[in-house]
């Protein structure tokens, strides 16, 4: 087993590192127990790049993640245009990666790659069901806690 970092109680599991949020619910980046280089689920099964994790999370077991967003003025504005403010909670029932739904990334280099230019990376907790790929995730609850000025 490689390396795993923690957050809240969940654990990770693979051969490489792994990521647990929450109470329980974890996935990690490696060799999985599956079909080659992937995701294991909380539980080490492992899923091949591309493949997309499905978890449901309650608010108390809400995920640390990190997301680039537009500032407009004291706010900031997503990208269909709506503006939210920090600790304001966004819900969106559709869901779909890289289409809608609320998307963040797990680790802020992972963010960078998905940054408008000119936005700002913000520390968000997402919850509610989530889809999670190889660098970012899809949910439909995610609320601004911290700006973290570039």
């Amino acid at each position: 087993m490689g390396i795993n970092s923690g957050y809240g109680d969940g654990y990770g599991h693979g051969d490489g590192y792994g990521y647990g949020h929450g109470d329980g619910y974890g996935y990690g980046h490696g060799d999985g127990d599956g079909d080659g280089d992937g995701y294991g689920d909380g539980y080490g099964d492992g899923y091949g790049y591309g493949k997309t994790i499905i978890i449901l999370l309650t608010k108390r077991s809400a995920w640390t993640a990190y997301h680039y967003i537009k500032e407009s003025g004291a706010l900031f504005l997503m990208r269909d245009n709506i503006k939210v403010s920090v600790g304001e909670t966004i819900h969106r029932d559709n869901i779909v990666m890289c289409e809608s739904g609320l998307h963040a990334s797990l680790t802020p280099k992972e963010a960078l790659s998905y940054s408008p230019k000119g936005a700002v990376l913000t520390k968000v907790k997402v919850w509610g069901r989530l889809l999670i790929d190889k660098d970012k995730l899809v949910s439909t609850h995610r609320k601004i806690i911290e700006v973290i000025k570039n």
